[in-house]
């Protein structure tokens, strides 16, 4: 059966139609496939209607069980169809599959292709055609259609039916296409979603449309108080505001933008208004004939941090370096002071003992007293340095052994020990001592070195024949000593090291002045052993002030 010829163009132009309305219209595609196969046979006034789809990927043709019409008329078709599993090339769904082209059975009860009728079974039908809907993927679906009759061929049908597998595949292929674009749609705001950086988006007017959970996060405003705000009052801080928004305007007038693109670092609010450092990166896309505005947000407040405690530890480094050079340097020069020190008595020592071996019997007593007064001086010269350099090398506290001692005879006793020396003895030691000061309890020995080297040291860093002067006094609970030289003074950079063991400042080296730079250092020791400090006051050319405090007895405070 087919359409009145009179009624025939006009009624499949309009199936044309509505059958691909019906398709493109549904996002059930199963459903809309229905759909458009009861059109069809309501349409063309055929019996039934059924489609046949791909097995997987085996080339092979099943029934997809979709049929229309009074199927239940027709038991052995509908068996037949159901257990059947067509091969390429086979009955009329095979040829449509393999040639891409509609085919037309006049009578299928004599059609040997027809496997479903074969070895004369009657399947209450005689005329069948076929078409096939083709995708880009190739052929997704072949369609069916019998009526009771047998009918000849009809090519304005078939053309219609080979345009409308066409129209029907090139819907399918859309449908897929939209299916994919929402998949990736959805998987890429589940990726924004998800991401462990701030997401924001905005519209022309510059209105946050997009604000993912990172974002809530990191700025502080949840998702439902942040939509709908203008963005850059709301997260960019007061001083960019401007500039965004002639770049924005600029962007939409010209289509070119000095930020989009680049990543950016600025400064971004939170919703209590604090800044914290961010790097962005905007874009812009085009959706539905407007621009919307992109950024991603990323906190970088722990990478500051980090470069800063890089840059803290590369300049403590630096200093470290430099203290280890100036350590290396300082070493150098102990070494030649020490060597110095060292050879210099020992050569004349050595020098004499020479000289009394060969020639005593030819000197004069007088010369060879001298001689030996000499030799005594340098071997005790030996003597303190190696004794210096026993009490600052050797581990431990010292030895204190603590007695009630006077002041006054400890201040003598040291300077008639330093005036023994023959470079201290060309100062003339001025000692003021307070009219009365209580006993100090402390070892007598240790505390008339300490104060011996603080004496030795004002004459080394003097000019020959100036003054040193010594005074004392009694505070609450605290008993100083003071020594004041005339000399060169110190740098106030040199100061803090002036007690440090071996440290010899730049001014003592260009002087040429004797010592390995430990008197100073053994005589701190000696007074914080006693639980009291020594510190020193100067200025370059005005001289230098060292001051010996030691705590009083409780019982004398």
């Amino acid at each position: 059966m087919s359409v009145p010829d009179r009624d025939q163009a006009t009624t499949l132009l309009a199936l044309l139609d509505g059958v691909t309305t019906a398709l493109s219209a549904g996002d059930d595609l199963p459903s809309a496939a229905r759909a458009a196969l009861r059109a069809i046979r309501k349409a063309t006034g055929w019996t039934l209607g059924h489609i046949w789809i791909p097995e997987g990927g085996s080339g092979h043709f099943v029934s997809s069980g979709a049929w229309t019409g009074a199927i239940k008329e027709f038991p052995l078709l509908y068996q037949a169809t159901a257990g059947t599993r067509l091969a390429p090339g086979a009955d009329l769904i095979g040829r449509a599959a393999s040639t891409g082209k509609p085919v037309w059975s006049r009578d299928v009860t004599r059609d040997p292709s027809f496997v479903r009728a074969g070895r004369g079974m009657d399947v209450g039908i005689r005329t069948a055609f076929a078409f096939p809907v083709i995708t880009a993927d190739g052929v997704a679906s072949v369609w069916e259609f019998f009526c009771r009759e047998e009918t000849e061929p009809d090519e304005a049908l078939l053309r219609v039916m080979s345009n409308l597998g066409h129209q029907m595949g090139r819907v399918i292929d859309r449908h897929h296409a939209r299916q994919e674009a929402e998949a990736v749609k959805g998987r890429l705001a589940q990726v924004i979603e998800t991401s462990v950086e701030a997401f924001v988006s905005v519209d022309a007017e510059g209105r946050i449309i997009g604000w993912n959970a990172a974002a809530e996060h990191m700025f502080g405003f949840p998702r439902t108080q942040a939509l709908g705000t203008v963005m850059h009052e709301t997260i960019m801080p007061v001083r960019y505001r401007e500039a965004y928004q002639v770049d924005r305007a600029h962007f939409l007038a010209t289509g070119r933008s000095r930020l989009m693109g680049r990543r950016l670092e600025l400064a971004a609010l939170r919703a209590g208004g604090s800044e914290f450092p961010a790097e962005m990166v905007f874009w812009a896309t085009r959706q539905a004939g407007t621009w919307i505005f992109n950024a991603f947000v990323h906190d970088i407040t722990d990478r500051r941090r980090a470069e800063q405690a890089l840059r803290e530890a590369y300049g403590q480094q630096q200093a470290v370096v430099a203290r280890l050079q100036e350590l290396d340097r300082a070493k150098n020069e102990f070494i030649d002071s020490v060597g110095h020190e060292l050879r210099t008595p020992l050569v004349s020592i050595l020098g004499y003992l020479e000289i009394l071996t060969v020639d005593n019997d030819d000197l004069p007593a007088g010369r060879r007293l001298q001689m030996l007064g000499t030799m005594t001086r340098n071997a005790g010269r030996l003597q303190r340095l190696v004794e210096d350099l026993l009490a600052v090398t050797t581990d431990g506290e010292l030895d204190l052994t603590p007695v009630p001692v006077a002041v006054s005879e400890i201040i003598a006793e040291a300077v008639q020990a330093v005036s023994a020396q023959k470079r201290s003895g060309d100062h003339p030691v001025r000692v003021h001592p307070a009219t009365v000061l209580p006993d100090v309890h402390a070892d007598r020995a240790l505390l008339v070195r300490a104060l011996g080297a603080l004496l030795s040291n004002a004459a080394k860093f003097s000019p020959a024949g100036s003054p040193i002067t010594v005074s004392a006094s009694a505070a609450t609970g605290v008993v100083s000593v003071a020594v004041r030289d005339a000399g060169i003074g110190i740098d106030a950079g040199d100061l803090p090291y002036v007690f440090d063991r071996f440290y010899r400042a730049p001014s003592s080296v260009e002087a040429a002045v004797q010592g390995v730079g430990l008197g100073l250092a053994i005589a701190k020791a000696i007074a914080e052993a006693h639980g009291g400090t020594v510190t020193a006051t100067s200025a370059p050319g005005e001289g230098s002030t060292f001051t010996l405090s030691l705590p009083l007895p409780a019982a004398d405070t």
